[in-house]
């Protein structure tokens, strides 16, 4: 288990910095840092190597008997997110094979909700271009999509955020933030402050976006109007909109063989 002090999983992409830029500064020496993609989270978390994170939707659906909801924050998409998307050479609903990201769980369930249950899933083996030349297409996320995208990895990139808005109208909810069930009761006091914090960077951000932007670009290989626009097609918060989207995400996973249950999301 994690030593002394609250221990967070941060994921380590552009997508999640609107809330880090701010959250460091203000949180200081308080906790103690995990960074790393979405699935070495969400097993971080799990083992009860971290207290809380940031970590993919579905595996916080997967896994609600040992975790609850942070209901404050999340990762959402309505419409187009450029950084998850399925790279190929013919269109979406012609690939039998599609090599798969071991970087993230959610993106690999809505994947399955999208394409149905024909399509062959197989481990992305070497870079997206060894994965893309053994298989029809390869799902990718975070900021190796927006490479693979800003390269012409592929004739065809569909966006999996896009593809679940129009197909449902409602926005995708890839990422939420979770805390361990048997968290030491002396620590419930950090997660009331982290939660707070995450609600204030989310505001900060908010407010002076073109701040975030230009901290990002100095940190992340992408030039600022490029980030600018990415950005803009996030948001960060967790409320009845992201509640309802969630739930019809779960809906769908479980009728997809994804996920054996919808969990009740705390309010």
């Amino acid at each position: 288990m994690t030593g002394p002090g609250l221990a967070v999983g941060r994921i380590a992409a552009l997508n999640m910095y609107p809330l880090y830029h701010h959250l460091e500064s203000a949180a200081g020496r308080r906790f103690a840092y995990t960074d790393g993609v979405p699935t070495a989270l969400n097993g971080a978390l799990l083992d009860g190597r971290i207290h809380v994170s940031a970590m993919s939707s579905i595996e916080f659906a997967r896994n609600d008997d040992a975790l609850r909801l942070l209901p404050v924050a999340s990762i959402t998409a309505s419409g187009a997110v450029d950084s998850i998307a399925v790279f190929s050479r013919a269109p979406l609903d012609e690939l039998r094979t599609i090599a798969i990201t071991p970087n993230s769980a959610t993106s690999v369930a809505l994947l399955r909700v999208l394409v149905g249950p024909d399509a062959r899933f197989v481990p992305q083996r070497g870079d997206a271009r060894d994965a893309l030349d053994a298989a029809d297409g390869v799902l990718l996320i975070g900021d190796e999509a927006l490479h693979a995208r800003r390269a012409g990895l592929a004739p065809v990139a569909t966006d999996l955020g896009a593809l679940w808005t129009r197909r449902t109208g409602l926005p995708m909810v890839f990422a939420v933030w979770a805390v361990r069930r048997d968290l030491d009761p002396s620590l419930e006091g950090d997660v009331e402050t982290l939660a707070g914090l995450l609600e204030d960077a989310r505001l900060a951000y908010d407010a002076d976006p073109a701040a975030v932007v230009e901290a990002a670009a100095r940190r992340f290989p992408f030039p600022a109007p490029y980030v600018a626009t990415y950005l803009a097609r996030l948001s960060y918060g967790f409320g009845s909109r992201e509640r309802a989207a969630l739930e019809a995400f779960y809906d769908r996973a479980v009728e997809a063989g994804e996920l054996a249950r919808v969990p009740a999301l705390a309010a």
